[in-house]
């Protein structure tokens, strides 16, 4: 169990810099100086070039109409709302 605990916070670790990187490139005022934190987790390192290059990007969200799932839905919206507001260089 200590090895799925540790696989899990890098995975939440990596997807929290990816919303961070997401949410800078995205983030109006910060476009004259800003730093992107690509070297922050392994995921955004490899995505560096398609999430801030000379390259067009596509994200897929996959949501639910349960209300049960209403909360990750809504964060999920929230995320691809910003991801489409990116503006590659």
């Amino acid at each position: 169990e200590g090895t799925r605990a540790k696989e899990g916070a890098y995975i939440n670790k990596s997807l929290l810099t990816l919303g961070t990187v997401i949410n800078k490139l995205s983030d109006e005022s910060t476009k004259t100086h800003k730093h992107i934190p690509y070297r922050d987790s392994k995921l955004t390192r490899i995505l560096q070039t398609a999430l801030g290059g000379n390259s067009k990007t596509a994200m897929i969200s996959n949501i639910t109409p349960s209300v049960l799932h209403m909360d990750e839905t809504h964060s999920t919206l929230r995320f691809a709302t910003r991801t489409k507001s990116v503006q590659n260089n």
